[in-house]
């Protein structure tokens, strides 16, 4: 959908996410995540990025609210933004 000189998924996220990688397991580690959309402009787009085993998701949302322009140092039990997310 266009929208101003974009489109919709330009200036937005979509994070489509799973707090479990294994549900047998109950296992916290290595989850499945997408995130979609550039966040207007902030997003570095078509990339494959993985993390240590032990990255909290947090520190996810701490990029995601940075994308936003709402910049946190901390968020949950984050250690800080993702490396690589964010274009500089």
């Amino acid at each position: 959908m266009k929208e101003g000189e974009g489109t919709v998924l330009d200036n937005s996220m979509v994070l489509a996410a799973s707090a479990l990688s294994d549900g047998n397991r109950h296992n916290p580690h290595k989850l499945p995540l997408v995130l979609g959309g550039r966040g207007g402009g902030r997003i570095d787009t078509g990339q494959h990025l993985v993390y240590g085993e032990d990255s909290p998701l947090a520190n996810l949302y701490v990029s995601m609210l940075d994308a936003f322009g709402t910049p946190v140092e901390r968020f949950a039990d984050s250690t800080g933004p993702l490396a690589g997310l964010l274009k500089s």
